[in-house]
Order: structure tokens, then sequence, then C-alpha cells
């Protein structure tokens, strides 16, 4: 790229790209610290309410062709070249005011638990990928170091997110661990010290189980209500049914989650759809949920 400084746009076509959506979102978010051009993405047939738009959107990408007839492809494209580019992905004037009211104020200060555990793993995977596992274990370690507890992050898995992460923000590195936002993160299970929980990020469940999957105190799995992840969660828990597993349907709309009840797994806990890796808000009544046997207190 560092050959078309001249260019006005960058079109990128997702059935183009080999590597991972999330990997597509941390090249997107290095390119925009140095590039001021306007980024499109063709992502044919997508829905709109799907996780990566949604991270797109996050980014500041809101130039996004989702269409699958070519009339509407051409028409789209057309919104994205224009001088105001497409406008339907853009926040309107009163939710940006809301924002900067909310950046503009002091968070509430975290209710604090005495966590009885010690060590404790816990493993998060994804039924498929895109369906929020990285995410929610960066946001479980970030929820129990901001309500009283210790947490680390292990990186369990060969997708090399952490290695990303760690090329863009630059943490400070202290024996193996890396440190973000007050974070431990982990390449290694080698680890520095005792933490009460240790969050093991194993990326895709296999059709063999991992053995840090499998290994460990609490296994969380992952999934969404998208059309085409439905079958694909339904099979991964069934390939768990030697295991205790609690699965966790993020991205699904109120109007499907009976359905998921009925037809993929009746112990399913729904959480809400998260964008931002070290958010210590997300998902409250789920996080308390998940580690209610651990807590000794209902909060100081």
């Amino acid at each position: 790229m560092r050959n078309f400084p001249h260019a006005r746009f960058v079109v990128l076509d997702r059935m183009a790209i080999s590597e991972s959506d999330e990997d597509l979102i941390q090249a997107l978010l290095s390119y925009q610290t140095i590039y001021g051009m306007r980024v499109v993405i063709i992502a044919e047939g997508l829905p709109v309410g799907s996780p990566l738009v949604q991270q797109l959107i996050h980014t500041g990408i809101f130039d996004i062709v989702t269409a699958s007839e070519i009339e509407q492809l051409h028409d789209e494209l057309q919104q994205c070249f224009s001088n105001d580019g497409m406008q339907r992905f853009k926040p309107t004037v009163e939710a940006i005011e809301v924002v900067c009211k909310m950046h503009s104020q002091h968070y509430p200060e975290q209710t604090k638990y005495q966590f009885s555990c010690t060590n404790l793993k816990i493993a998060v995977a994804g039924s498929d990928r895109r369906v929020g596992t990285t995410i929610t274990a960066m946001n479980l370690v970030c929820w129990i170091n901001a309500h009283g507890g210790t947490a680390c992050y292990v990186e369990a898995n060969s997708n090399n997110h952490l290695a990303h992460i760690i090329h863009l923000f630059e943490p400070v590195k202290t024996g193996n661990a890396y440190k973000l936002e007050d974070n431990d993160l982990y390449m290694t299970e080698d680890l520095n010290e005792n933490y009460n929980v240790i969050v093991m990020d194993c990326g895709v469940l296999g059709e063999r189980i991992q053995e840090s999957f499998s290994a460990a105190d609490i296994r969380l799995l992952c999934g969404s209500a998208m059309p085409y992840d439905l079958a694909r969660f339904y099979r991964a828990i069934e390939r768990c049914n030697n295991l205790s597993v609690q699965s966790l349907g993020l991205f699904a709309p109120d109007d499907l989650k009976s359905y998921m009840l009925q037809t993929v797994d009746p112990s399913i806990i729904f959480g809400d759809p998260s964008h931002v890796l070290f958010n210590s808000f997300a998902n409250n009544t789920l996080y308390l949920k998940i580690l209610e046997e651990q807590i000794t207190n209902n909060g100081l």
C-alpha cells in the first residue's frame, strides 16, 4: 500500500480474503492509523446485523456493500464512491452526542466481589469463526479484574490474534505477560503468578476436542444465531456430549432465542454482543451466572 499514497479509495472484497474476519479488523485498524483514504468493503450477502458489520462500524468504516443482486450492488457502490459516502451505517448526530457525553463522564464504580478460587481454568471456544470467542474471553478477564478478582488471558489456539494485538498496542512485557489495560495476556501457559481465574481462548472447537478445552474446570462454547451458524453450533454442542459445557448464544435476536432453546440447546445462556476487547461492563449478568459458585459475597 506504500505505492499508492495518491489513491482516494481502497476496495476490499471479503470473498477474496483468506484471513479471518478478526485478522481483517486488526489489519484495518493498523491501516487506518497510517492512511487517510476511504475504505470500501464488499461483503456480498452479509447480514447487516452480523458481527463483522458491527465491528467495521465500530472501527469507523461505514462504506460496506452487502447487497447480493447486481443492481443493488451497483447502487451501493455508487453510494460508497459519492462525496459523502454511504450513509446508512453512519451514526446520527444525536447518537454521536450521546457517545461524546458518555465519554465525558466518569465510569461508575464497579461492584467488588470476593473470589474463592485459585487458578480456576475457564476455557472459551467457538462453534465457528467470527462468533465472538476472543472478545468473550477478553471481556471475561476484564470483568473479573474490575470486580475484585484477578484473571489472565491465555491464547490457547493458533490464530495469532494476540500477536496482532501486541503489534497494534505495543504493551509492556513483564516475564511472560503482556499487560494491557491492567490485564495480563499470555501466549503460553507458563504464567508469572497465580490468579483467581485463568481464561483460555481455545479458538474454534475442533472435530477432535482440544485438550485445553476438555481439561478446563469450566467450559464455555460460543455460537451465534446467524442461519449458517446454527447448524455448526448444534453440531459443536453434540461433540461435547461427554463434557459439562455451558453454551453461550451471542448475537441472538430476541425472536430467535426461544427457537434456539428448543432446537439447539435448552441450557443456552444468551449474552449481549460486545465489540470492544477491553470491556469490563459487558454481560455483567452472564459472567455472574458463570462464576456464581466462585463468589463468596454479593458485593462489597
